[in-house]
């Protein structure tokens, strides 16, 4: 069975995904340094999408190659590579199996992927495959928590409000995905070392996100543009929406606008 296609979100997910100018260049030489990178490295992105994270490394001049379940999500990264002087390997196909050789790649690179798939331990297996011997995998988290700060940011707040109205409708965890491993979960680090490898986490760079406001967040909550939001049924998100619009109603302040702290993280995988 394979993960979850996000189709229906290439229309906005640049929009509601997409890091501030210069963040992508930075994150790609936070990962270059971090990892000593030579230009001939080869790498792979399992997960690739609309190639936030890979247009960089092919603006760079990396071989790189990205695999996605959404054909969609990869037609939106070949126009913008259209009439470029490089150009993406793209491969339509489930990152639980690769469809690429063994041993074919210095790096392999998964952003927010291991929760949408029915086997995260399965694709940890199978980057870890089709990599060389001495290779790595990056394992990258948006980390938006904005606690440094003096009251949570928006989406926080949010998502804080929306999980207290899911409960309140008793909704099961197979509807809200609570048991599936987010971020930089310790049990990828524990398995990644049960396959030999050296694992650190590390803060690759900080920065501040695009503006937000409370209302704007709990749009894309009500207009299901979050991926937890895709597995409710339509009834329950249609119920959980209203009330979220009568916490926003209520919201002190919901048109704020604020942006917020963030920071990248990675969690490195290295075999020697």
């Amino acid at each position: 069975m394979p993960g979850i296609s996000f189709d229906r979100a290439v229309d906005y997910y640049d929009a509601t995904r997409g890091y501030p100018p210069g963040v992508a260049e930075q994150l790609r030489d936070a990962i270059v340094a971090t990892l000593s990178l030579s230009r001939q490295a080869r790498l792979i992105e399992a997960g690739v999408g609309t190639g936030r994270i890979a247009l960089p490394f092919l603006e760079a001049g990396y071989f790189y190659v990205g695999v996605d379940l959404s054909r969609r999500m990869m037609d939106q990264l070949r126009r913008k590579l259209d009439r470029r002087p490089y150009r993406a390997h793209l491969v339509c196909g489930d990152v639980m199996r690769l469809p690429v050789s063994d041993a074919a790649f210095d790096v392999g690179i998964m952003v927010h992927v291991l929760h949408l798939v029915e086997d995260w331990r399965q694709v940890l297996d199978e980057v870890r495959r089709v990599l060389r011997s001495d290779g790595a995998i990056v394992l990258i988290s948006d980390e938006r928590d904005g606690q440094q700060d003096a009251f949570p940011a928006p989406r926080a707040q949010v998502l804080k409000a929306w999980s207290a109205i899911l409960d309140e409708l008793n909704v099961p965890p197979e509807q809200r995905r609570d048991g599936a491993p987010h971020g930089l979960d310790e049990r990828f680090r524990e398995h990644l070392q049960t396959r030999g490898a050296g694992v650190e986490r590390l803060t690759l760079l900080t920065y501040r996100q695009h503006p937000q406001t409370v209302r704007s967040v709990a749009q894309r909550y009500q207009e299901r543009m979050y991926s937890s939001c895709w597995v409710l049924p339509d009834d329950v998100h249609a119920e959980a929406a209203r009330r979220l619009q009568r916490w926003v109603d209520e919201h002190p302040a919901p048109d704020a606008v604020y942006e917020p702290p963030a920071r990248i993280d990675a969690m490195i995988a290295r075999w020697r």
